[in-house]
């Protein structure tokens, strides 16, 4: 194989997809990773709109209750919560958590806003539902509870906040909120008190509603819809518009999710206990429900029932990992999981020691390289080997240029004479390829990336405000090419020559902690191409 020719393939091949990616990311989330939603027509209904509660077949669905009518839709009923982590609303019907912001991660660097992940906003409505069946002697969603206070701070390691209804037939349910100091997860449960003559079946549900996106004309950057993990080790991505295809399934323990950039919301039921998991359309809302196995409780007496816990929160690789197997999926590395999930473990691992994330890159890219020294070895030789033959190809070329059969003739003795394969840097570079997309993803996942300032940089998953590195690679590039033996074909060296400059420009808006890694990696290949180029040709 012609290697100028393999290596502006490859060059090519990773300018579309760096293009392409940025391409989405620009066009699929705001400059805060917001994601960008669909603007839902403007009516009369309201900003917290109810849902039917989407239920297996096993569930008695006569016994749903109707939607309300606009008229019962009570709003700014809620009750406030803050803890160290986490504000939340938490609305009195049905007390549905309608608005969740992060408390650790500031909309703009330096901001006073925090970062809204749950919502009702019109067009952006994103909320954790949950209830009781059979919904005539049980509180759902959709019914009315009472608490004793509308606002709660936490003091101490922990927190609970009931909410109270009481049944026409004289049963009380208390709804309890469950929070931990440090802790993103909401566990919640309920104590039934059956002051009835007759014993209850009590099932408790928890469900995520969210608004359709606008996905028209664009792609999402890293994936954004729901997922489930069951008892197989099965982990499976729900696309928006397979809501409505996914079939009801049972599994022991497991979870479901809605996921979008940095963040994402997962509802985690007992690991004992089996569940029933569905999804669906209703709407234009998106919809993911689990239903926990049906609890008696005899008259006269009091059961609380089996808790369920939403984490509400950031990809943090080290705070996800613990909380439920196969909840680190949630972090999307795309086909190549398999690798990219030893490199942010190795990263992280790096970051413990040195304590930047700026640092932890250069490190792990300098490891990289070692790790693949003696592969990019025999392609530095290769290409020094035959910038070494360009003289004495240039002029089989112009003794035998006519002839192109005697010419590759001359030319593959002269190979076979020097001990030179030209084909000997493709593998190398075929190997590296799927550890640098994967890094790619890795670093674009991170949301510990998000708002970190390294040396000038305020924001590694940001572009660089100077423009700095992005220049530094640009030059770095070309003093690469400069290394390399010229192309043959003079449209190749324009295209060559052009790489750089066309780097440069869409790497301007590149996060800078993929620059950063670009960068490193390219001053590496220099020093390392000019050590062996200065022993072969002495």
């Amino acid at each position: 194989m012609n290697n100028q020719k393999f290596f502006l393939i490859i060059a090519i091949l990773l300018s579309l997809f760096l293009l392409k990616e940025q391409w989405d990311r620009q066009h699929a989330v705001d400059s805060n990773g917001n994601l960008i939603y669909q603007q839902q027509p403007a009516s009369n209904t309201p900003a917290i709109v109810d849902q039917e509660l989407n239920v297996p077949s096993a569930i008695n669905t006569s016994t749903m209750p109707d939607l309300p009518s606009p008229k019962e839709t009570v709003s700014g009923t809620f009750v406030t919560v803050n803890t160290d982590l986490l504000t939340l609303e938490i609305s009195h019907k049905g007390g549905t958590i309608t608005n969740a912001w992060l408390e650790d991660y500031p909309i703009e660097l330096g901001s006073e806003p925090k970062f809204q992940l749950l919502s009702d906003k019109s067009g952006e409505l994103f909320q954790a539902q949950s209830g009781l069946l059979p919904s005539k002697q049980m509180p759902t969603h959709h019914s009315f509870f009472s608490s004793g206070q509308t606002h709660y701070q936490m003091q101490g390691d922990s927190l609970t906040v009931p909410l109270v209804w009481k049944g026409a037939n004289g049963t009380l349910v208390t709804k309890n909120y469950h929070f931990t100091r440090g802790s993103y997860v909401v566990k919640v449960d309920y104590q039934v008190s059956n002051n009835s003559n007759n014993a209850i079946n009590v099932t408790s549900y928890t469900q995520l509603v969210r608004n359709a996106l606008d996905q028209s004309n664009m792609m999402m950057p890293t994936y954004t819809g729901g997922a489930k993990y069951d008892d197989q080790e099965v982990y499976e991505k729900i696309e928006f518009d397979e809501f409505d295809e996914q079939p009801k399934t049972s599994s022991k323990g497991g979870w479901m999710a809605m996921i979008q950039h940095y963040f994402f919301v997962a509802m985690i039921p007992e690991a004992q206990d089996t569940h029933n998991y569905s999804s669906k359309i209703n709407n234009g809302k998106h919809l993911l429900t689990i239903v926990n196995p049906a609890q008696s409780v005899a008259p006269g007496v009091t059961t609380t029932l089996s808790t369920n816990a939403l984490y509400i929160g950031p990809k943090e690789q080290e705070r996800i990992d613990e909380l439920a197997p196969g909840l680190d999926k949630t972090v999307d590395y795309g086909i190549l999981f398999i690798i990219a999930k030893p490199l942010s473990e190795v990263l992280h691992w790096i970051y413990s020691f040195v304590q930047s994330w700026g640092y932890a890159i250069i490190i792990l890219t300098i490891l990289i390289k070692l790790a693949f020294y003696k592969l990019s070895e025999k392609s530095y030789r290769s290409m020094a080997g035959m910038r070494k033959l360009s003289p004495r190809l240039a002029k089989l070329k112009e003794t035998y240029g006519d002839d192109k059969q005697k010419m590759g003739q001359k030319t593959m003795e002269l190979y076979k004479k020097e001990k030179i394969n030209p084909a000997a840097g493709c593998l190398p570079i075929l190997v590296q390829i799927p550890v640098f997309i994967s890094l790619y993803w890795v670093l674009l996942e991170m949301v510990e990336l998000r708002q970190t300032p390294f040396w000038y940089l305020i924001d590694l998953s940001a572009p660089d405000p100077f423009y700095i590195l992005p220049l530094i690679m640009g030059v770095s590039m070309f003093v690469q090419q400069k290394l390399n033996p010229p192309p043959p074909d003079p449209m190749q060296a324009k295209i060559m020559m052009a790489l750089p400059f066309v780097f440069t420009i869409f790497f301007l808006w590149f996060p800078s902690g993929l620059v950063l890694y670009w960068v490193v990696n390219n001053v590496l290949s220099i020093a390392q191409q000019w050590f062996i180029n200065k022993r072969i040709n002495g």
